[in-house]
């Protein structure tokens, strides 16, 4: 199923699927990426590069692809297309979306320290369905 454009049940199910998983793929320039992410205040957030996991750079208002899929038969459940917003330290979103992926990411080394390391090292991103 790919995502049409306004349809409230289909926001519905873009932030069901993304609740219930833990890991999304993202097509950026032809490339499909898989990503660990959290869903939160209306959209996915996720955290790439330094210690984090790759992704190609992103800019406020890049338009991405964003597959889930099931987390029973890894088989594709939803494609929809969302917008890029990058969020800074200062910025409105960023204790919200920092909290919301500290306490979903697993294995990290230091809860404490993961919001500095973040924010020196890594781009903190916020998916926002279109």
């Amino acid at each position: 199923m790919t995502a049409p454009h306004d349809d409230d049940l289909t926001g519905a199910l873009v932030a069901e699927l993304a609740r219930r998983t833990g890991v999304c793929w993202l097509r950026v320039a032809g490339a499909t990426h898989p990503m660990w992410h959290v869903w939160s205040e209306g959209a996915l957030c996720l955290v790439s590069g330094g210690a984090e996991q790759p992704l190609p750079d992103l800019v406020d208002g890049d338009r991405v692809e964003v597959v889930m899929r099931s987390k029973d038969t890894g088989g594709r459940l939803l494609t929809w297309v969302g917008r890029v917003s990058v969020v800074h330290p200062g910025d409105e979103a960023w204790a919200a979306t920092i909290a919301a992926l500290v306490d979903a990411r697993l294995n990290l080394r230091d809860p404490a320290t993961a919001p500095d390391d973040w924010a020196r090292d890594s781009t903190v991103l916020r998916i926002l369905p279109i």
